[in-house]
């Protein structure tokens, strides 16, 4: 978020964040815990036999390890994308940033939207997540990754386009 508030233009507000679903947590715990399994058969071999690689070879050994390690790498990497990726909506625009240190932003501003695309697989609608694209008039596309409460983040965005472009509410007129 700090991203989002250091290039709010004046008079801009920010209104919402979108976050990851709940799978993407589910999904990097697996990479881990698939990477952890031959570790832990590894460990209790070595618990079982006096802390001796006979029987279990120097090959497991090594195999267990870079499992490990591609695993923990794998989830690793996954929450560091989840900590570094803003997705959010302003009074002006509709931003999604990706990285630290390293940034990419791709920005559509609220004006511009075209059309709000959103994509939820079967699964998606069981599990509670969807894909979600902003496509702008310049031919900008965003597409977010997927995203829990889809129906809410794309109702904050229908909103904020509504009031960027000053069509609220019809009040009626004085001759009705």
């Amino acid at each position: 978020m700090p991203y989002v508030k250091k290039t709010l233009a004046p008079g801009e507000e920010y209104l919402y964040r979108a976050h990851f679903n709940w799978t993407y947590d589910v999904q990097s715990w697996l990479w881990f815990g698939a990477g952890c399994i031959p570790a832990l058969f590894l460990l209790l071999h070595l618990v079982g036999n006096n802390f001796s690689l006979a029987g279990a070879g120097g090959a497991y050994a090594f195999f267990s390890g870079g499992v490990f390690v591609i695993g923990a790498a794998i989830a690793l990497f996954r929450y560091v994308h989840k900590w570094t990726t803003v997705i959010a909506v302003t009074s002006v625009r509709v931003l999604l940033k990706t990285g630290m240190i390293a940034r990419t932003a791709h920005e559509v501003m609220l004006d511009e939207v075209e059309e709000v695309q959103m994509r939820q697989p079967f699964l998606g609608h069981i599990l509670g997540y969807a894909i979600l694209a902003v496509r702008g008039t310049g031919g900008e596309r965003i597409e977010f990754p997927a995203l829990g409460r889809p129906m809410r983040v794309r109702r904050e965005i229908e909103s904020a386009i509504v009031s960027a472009r000053g069509q609220g509410a019809a009040t009626p007129s004085p001759d009705a």
